[in-house]
């Protein structure tokens, strides 16, 4: 197995068990103040690893992009996919999320002249979206009330800002490691979630008392060590080197790493249906990465 290949299979297990980790610690603590402290933990973090020169000198450099893109791929992602997956069911918004996922990246890639979309790629996409509705389709019955629309909205809007931050950081990742980069992407992206952390969940001191309690400390510490430590830089040097089509199929793998615990731990339902969207979604994975093997696109100018 080549390198990236092994990176890759590490970033798709760290951040399907995200979902588990956030799902415990999120019972006794407010999910976007629990988002802010863990991007400000893992920023500071990554900070301390890549050290403060070529942070600084990147952020000096290209201070709006350095912002813009902890705005969309941190602070609006965040804000979005945790309100919006509040009002409607978990199974639809990861649907929606992880469909759109690789969708938005090649759409953004492509448009913005980071991404080159093959056949190969769309195809992936197509069979890899079918498999995503099979694996979470007992899971995603919702209703059509305007709250439950406006949060399938939120999730929509926060997909896309994903995308779009993420194809925006890839010239950052030409002048600087990944590590500097998500640095500054955690950390501007904290500073920013303050505003909505306060006017989405107002300060109820014995709710964010559990910000402190033993589930939500140890979901803490493994999102910011594993899922943002690792994951992050993992991701940025996947899309630096991969391209965003190819990175973005972690939509497609970490799930099935996700239903795979909650069946183990949580004791969900895991049937045929459930399979056989994990399989249709690896066969996708399997078809994108295959392009890893032919020459990236040439970087631009």
């Amino acid at each position: 197995m080549s390198r990236p290949a092994f990176l890759f299979v590490v970033l798709c297990v760290v951040w399907g068990s995200n979902w588990l980790a956030v799902k415990l610690a999120i019972v006794d603590a407010p999910p976007l103040a629990f988002a802010t402290v863990r991007s400000l933990g893992a920023g500071l973090a990554m900070l301390a690893i890549a050290g403060g020169r070529e942070t600084l000198a990147l952020l000096r450099a290209q201070p709006g992009r350095v912002v813009a893109t902890a705005l969309l791929a941190n602070t609006l992602t965040y804000a979005g996919l945790y309100w919006g997956t509040a009002q409607v069911p978990s199974g639809l918004a990861a649907i929606v999320n992880n469909a759109l996922m690789p969708i938005g990246l090649a759409a953004f890639g492509a448009a913005m002249g980071e991404e080159r979309l093959t056949p190969r790629g769309v195809a992936g996409i197509a069979i890899g979206v079918a498999g995503l509705v099979l694996l979470f389709a007992r899971r995603s019955a919702g209703d059509g009330t305007p709250l439950a629309l406006a949060g399938l909205a939120a999730v929509v809007a926060a997909t896309f800002a994903y995308c779009a931050g993420s194809i925006a950081a890839r010239p950052l990742l030409r002048a600087a490691a990944p590590m500097a980069v998500g640095s500054l992407q955690m950390l501007f992206g904290a500073l920013m979630l303050v505003p909505f952390t306060l006017a989405l969940e107002p300060i109820d001191p014995a709710a964010w008392a559990g910000l402190a309690s033993p589930a939500s400390l140890a979901g803490l510490a493994w999102l910011i060590v594993a899922g943002g430590v690792a994951g992050m830089t993992i991701y940025l040097k996947l899309l630096h080197d991969w391209g965003p089509t190819r990175a973005g199929m972690y939509a497609f793998v970490a799930p099935i790493v996700a239903t795979a615990l909650g069946a183990a731990v949580l004791d969900e339902r895991l049937g045929l249906p459930e399979l056989a969207g994990g399989g249709l979604m690896l066969a996708a994975a399997g078809l994108v990465l295959r392009d890893a093997r032919r020459p990236a696109p040439a970087e631009p100018a």
